[in-house]
């Protein structure tokens, strides 16, 4: 019986490994709609980060995504909000203050500071831009540095926050280069 759970435990393994070398795509309309709102607006028409909460947190599902080249550039890992019923099996999205879950929608990338929690370090304000996220600045969602775990971990991990956008150490690197390159605003757009 321990050979078979065995065998079991490491065909999932290896399914998982085999999905994690599948490339991530954007769905084409996503594309077209966010191309659409950072021209129409006055955001970068050259990257934006989009977020793909239909995926599982143990895949990468934090994107930067090149309108230039047509493709995603970098991904990571990226943490969800547990909610205050810290329940890991079901997604639920809020924009209630106190709410502890992600929420969906556009958000604009805003300025680098300095966060409460030594920890983390550093994180980008967001600014809610749509009803579903419009209290993501009282809320003091951001972007930041996850754990270790999210550069390096293989096998499906549930990356949680209190409704922040955590993300690996690298991510947190490129965003940093393309916000020097830039003085339009970026657009965060996080969707299921």
């Amino acid at each position: 019986m321990r050979k078979v759970w065995l065998i079991v435990l490491l065909c999932l393994i290896l399914g998982y490994i085999i999905q994690l070398c599948i490339p991530s795509k954007i769905n084409e309309s996503v594309k077209n709609d966010v191309y659409t709102f950072c021209s129409k607006n006055g955001y970068n028409t050259e990257y934006c980060f989009l977020v793909d909460f239909s995926k599982h947190s143990g895949k990468n599902r934090f994107y930067i995504y090149s309108f230039k080249e047509n493709k995603i550039i970098h991904e990571s890992l990226c943490a969800q909000g547990l909610g205050v019923n810290k329940n890991i099996f079901k997604s639920t999205f809020s924009n209630e203050i106190n709410s502890n879950y992600s929420s969906l929608g556009k958000y604009r990338v805003g300025e680098l500071r300095k966060m409460s929690n030594p920890y983390f370090g550093k994180g980008y304000n967001v600014y809610g831009l749509d009803a579903t996220n419009s209290n993501a600045l009282v809320r003091g969602i951001l972007i930041h540095n996850g754990n270790v775990e999210f550069e390096t971990f293989p096998l499906p991990c549930v990356p949680v926050s209190s409704g922040c956008f955590g993300v690996s150490s690298s991510m947190m690197k490129h965003i940093e280069n393309i916000k020097k390159q830039t003085d339009k605003p970026i657009l965060l757009y996080a969707y299921k």
